[in-house]
């Protein structure tokens, strides 16, 4: 097990000082993480490369059903490599075994991927019964009406129904910060379980919501001005892919030569590997995050004790 230069995990911390330790957890122990979890990064960043191309050199004739299934196959496997990056990474700050996290990651997933569709069908719902229902019954032009024209009570209930998307969003957005706090918890202490652990400790991250929303905010503020850097390059082909998909719908013969599929996944490929690792600050300020509420906790639990 690789032994990594890092502050201390249990202390009280700002925001400022949350987001330094988790970067210099990064920036510090750079060439001993790398050597870690390049091959997962390899593997990670060639089948995004690969789903960039399946995505984005389609038209509708092209759809069949054997590409969908191709589609999905590739999804799949996105979903198992990202698992074992994921798992890896965490290697580096709980110290027990690839099996050990790869079995907690997938614990994770499934309870992630059961809690999105929940939060979907929700969602869909709330907008239908609250306000979508009517703004789809208001387009139907009503009798004598020219059917060009728009409808005032479809304008009031699209708004209505896209208002109520919004709120719905921010609550979601409001509901999931503290599992920022209860996934690295059950990832960190190796004695937890998933539902009393993500579930039963959702309190605590609640708590602490503010904390913990200022911490995502200014970290999803630098990873996004790091994005636009690093992703210009696969902006600039995906771009010019586009034009010519857009000329060929108007007639036209494609003027991209054969090889530009290949340039797509390569700069794909390059671009999500040095992604990877600038994603891993996520994953180590969440860990300094869990270390500061926890601090929190215990200290305001020896406040609060009686004294004998």
């Amino acid at each position: 097990m690789i032994e990594l230069k890092k502050e201390e995990l249990m202390k009280n911390r700002g925001y400022s000082a949350t987001l330094s330790a988790g970067y210099h957890l990064l920036a510090d122990n750079f060439k001993a993480i790398s050597r870690h979890i390049w091959p997962y990064a390899l593997a990670l960043a060639l089948v995004l490369g690969l789903w960039t191309v399946m995505t984005g050199d389609v038209n509708n004739a092209e759809v069949t059903p054997l590409f969908g299934i191709e589609l999905f196959g590739c999804l799949v496997v996105m979903l198992v490599v990202y698992m074992a990056f994921y798992a890896r990474a965490t290697m580096l700050l709980n110290g027990q075994s690839m099996r050990w996290n790869v079995g907690r990651t997938t614990k994770l997933l499934g309870f992630g991927i059961l809690a999105g569709i929940v939060v979907s069908l929700v969602i869909v719902a709330l907008v239908f019964l609250t306000a979508g229902g009517a703004g789809i019954a208001a387009l139907a032009p009503a009798e004598g009406a020219d059917p060009e024209a728009i409808q005032p009570e479809a304008v009031q209930g699209m708004a209505q129904s896209l208002l109520v998307m919004v709120g719905t969003i921010v609550l979601v957005v409001i509901f999931f910060l503290p599992f920022y706090y209860t996934v690295m918890k059950y990832l960190v202490e190796t004695e937890g379980k998933l539902f009393p652990t993500v579930l039963g400790c959702y309190g605590r991250g609640l708590r602490y919501w503010g904390y913990i929303f200022v911490c995502t905010l200014l970290l999803g503020l630098c990873i996004g001005v790091c994005s636009i850097i690093l992703m210009l390059p696969l902006y600039v082909v995906q771009t010019v892919q586009h034009l010519n998909q857009v000329g060929m719908l108007g007639g036209d013969e494609s003027g991209l030569p054969a090889w530009f599929a290949w340039l797509i996944f390569g700069v794909s490929a390059v671009t999500y590997f040095v992604y990877a690792f600038v994603c891993l600050i996520q994953l180590f300020v969440s860990y300094y995050i869990y270390g500061s509420i926890e601090t929190r906790i215990r200290e305001r639990r020896q406040l609060t004790a009686p004294e004998e």
